[in-house]
């Protein structure tokens, strides 16, 4: 599904494979984990050289832009971010995916020259989960004596999506209250698969997309993610991380009491036709 002849282009130079890079049209499926609903919008998943592919990573991107447009694409979005649809997820070092890393300056320049521009600022955030110490205050301690956590696995519906998380467990916490069977709060974890491999088994993916308020933790959030990664150590899962908006202070600022700290960050770049 992921490495169509359409949607995947290889250069190479004296018999050598030394770039290539992968669009997808997520959009085209029409599915609600898209990210991309609009179906004319591509993403550049991947365009990746060596020092030799320098020479014509150039051409590789021009001649992906054109296939683009000859499928009906007026948009591109360079980068996969948060990504549930391009099945790179977890790859070191995309893992949560930040679009394209702050650090890859020369991806960031090739797509600078042909007229990409940025397109949102994401922050990428992890937390160690040995030791792990939550934060302690009243509120918390009352969810203490009057929750518990659930967890039961999702099995994906949508084609695309179960593809592209096929290397994925998904795990789907709530908070429900003793008392009366109310359900406070919603999140999510994603564990690589033990007979895939794709991503450290040592390591998860916090995915806040199913939280109340976007950009914001209410209480019982707050109080769930910090059950979910004081549990992940007697998994062995020793790192947890998570991508956010930059631009979603408020976010950052409950993460950061939560322990999680700033390990990277990225932009997204966009063209249209």
């Amino acid at each position: 599904m992921f490495f169509s002849s359409r949607e995947l282009l290889v250069a190479v130079i004296n018999g050598k494979v030394e770039a290539w890079c992968h669009f997808t049209r997520p959009g085209r499926f029409d599915e609600s984990e898209s990210d991309e609903p609009v179906e004319d919008v591509a993403i550049l998943s991947a365009i990746c050289f060596t020092p030799a592919g320098l020479e014509c990573c150039d051409d590789l991107l021009l001649a992906a832009m054109d296939r683009m447009a000859a499928l009906g694409c007026h948009s591109i979005l360079a980068g996969p971010l948060r990504d549930q649809q391009c099945g790179y997820v977890g790859l070191p070092p995309i893992g949560h995916g930040v679009g394209i890393p702050d650090y890859d300056v020369r991806v960031s320049s090739l797509l600078s020259r042909h007229g990409f521009r940025p397109w949102g600022s994401y922050t990428r955030l992890a937390v160690t989960t040995a030791p792990y110490r939550p934060p302690v205050n009243r509120e918390m301690m009352q969810f203490r004596r009057t929750t518990r956590s659930e967890c039961s696995g999702v099995v994906p519906q949508q084609s695309r999506y179960a593809s592209a998380m096929a290397h994925m467990d998904i795990e789907h916490y709530q908070l429900v209250n003793h008392r009366n069977g109310d359900r406070l709060a919603n999140c999510r974890l994603w564990l690589s698969d033990p007979e895939a491999q794709v991503m450290s088994c040592s390591e998860a993916i916090l995915d806040l997309s199913v939280i109340e308020t976007p950009g914001e933790l209410n209480p019982a959030e707050v109080f769930l993610v910090s059950v979910m990664v004081q549990s992940m150590a007697t998994r062995c899962v020793f790192r947890v991380e998570t991508v956010i908006d930059s631009e979603d202070s408020t976010l950052a600022e409950q993460l950061t009491t939560l322990q999680f700290e700033h390990i990277g960050g990225g932009q997204r770049w966009k063209k249209e036709f």
